[in-house]
């Protein structure tokens, strides 16, 4: 993760030089055509704001791993396309919701123009961002829940869909039958909560047995960690549902190492889970989360300090990706770390991503 850090924060360096130069693209203020309005959203229009140059304010919640340190980066590249952003200030609570709640403090006495956050729980920030939302700015919240009274739009994942796809994979897989262990998230991340609660149902309708969980992170380390502890408890087990690419992949290998036969396995659009799915043959499916809801809150915010009309709500629920279209995906020239669908232009994913 340091030296993924280090590579990063090169890229970093070549978007604050972008940002100085004035660089800017034609099709800046367009969303990605994957968002959807979600059922009920409303056209949220704001008058423009009264300047030229905005600073905009990022909360994020943690960089604990790699989708998230390349969704930061997502969200810092856009950020050079559009000269009217004098700066993007970052933050990073490290994983602690009162040191969010802090951060977002500090950022509003800073005085941003509009206030990006990845939420770290549904419910600790919600008094902070209800009173960013009276301060006047645009308050966008992305990738996470959080459930203020007010805010101006939401860009999220459709979570149960993910956590279901893979359920429903395993059901089918297992024949309606079995034991499996699960491999979730970071604990009280609505992400996971969501992916679980839908999972936990399609599990149980289909007759599949959860016998252990634990918390991986999302990340490679930890969900080795993890994976080790609960397949040394329970060497004979049907089946794995996993929250996360990263720790998928990390499962297989632990399972590979011990001599244990694979099972069927769900994972996500990392390059180091597609690689391993056809090095070892996986049975798998791939639900996808694609890591560009940082750059999707950026242009968010430059449109709501123009004036331009977005919606309440937008959510995206992408195809998982089937065995037989891993090459599509996967990127034999970049590195395990790599998530796919980046908004990143290709030579950017190569200074960060080259094997």
């Amino acid at each position: 993760m340091n030296k993924l850090k280090g590579m990063l924060l090169g890229a970093s360096m070549l978007a604050a030089a972008s940002l100085a130069a004035g660089h800017a693209s034609a099709e800046g203020l367009d969303f990605n055509p994957g968002l959807k309005a979600a059922p009920g959203a409303t056209e949220v229009k704001r008058e423009p704001a009264k300047k030229d140059k905005f600073v905009i304010g990022l909360s994020n919640i943690s960089l604990v791993n790699t989708w998230r340190v390349q969704m930061i980066e997502e969200a810092k590249y856009e950020a050079t396309k559009h000269p009217e952003i004098a700066e993007l200030v970052v933050t990073d609570a490290g994983g602690n919701v009162s040191k969010q709640v802090s951060d977002i403090e500090d950022l509003l006495a800073r005085g941003v123009d509009a206030l990006l956050v990845d939420p770290g729980s549904e419910t600790a920030l919600n008094g902070v961002l209800d009173k960013a939302y009276a301060s006047g700015i645009p308050v966008v919240l992305f990738a996470s829940k959080a459930n203020p009274q007010h805010y101006t739009t939401k860009i999220l994942g459709d979570d149960r869909f993910f956590g279901k796809a893979g359920a429903d994979y395993l059901v089918e897989a297992l024949g309606g039958k079995g034991n499996i262990i699960a491999i979730r998230g970071i604990s009280g991340n609505s992400i996971d909560n969501d992916r679980w609660a839908a999972a936990e149902e399609s599990l149980k309708a289909g007759g599949i047995k959860v016998i252990d969980t634990a918390f991986g992170d999302w990340a490679y380390d930890k969900g080795k960690q993890v994976c080790e502890s609960l397949i040394v408890a329970h060497p004979d087990i049907d089946g794995i549902w996993s929250s996360g690419g990263a720790m998928t992949q990390a499962c297989a290998e632990v399972m590979q190492e011990n001599g244990l036969k694979l099972v069927p396995m769900t994972g996500e659009g990392n390059n180091g889970f597609l690689r391993i799915w056809q090095e070892m043959n996986l049975d798998s499916i791939a639900p996808q989360y694609p890591t560009w809801f940082g750059q999707q809150a950026v242009i968010a915010g430059v449109k709501l300090l123009k004036g331009e009309p977005v919606q309440s709500d937008y959510f995206l629920n992408p195809d998982p990706i089937r065995k037989d279209q891993i090459a599509t995906y996967y990127r034999p020239d970049l590195n395990d770390s790599y998530w796919v669908g980046s908004s990143l232009p290709d030579d950017v994913l190569k200074k960060i991503y080259a094997k």
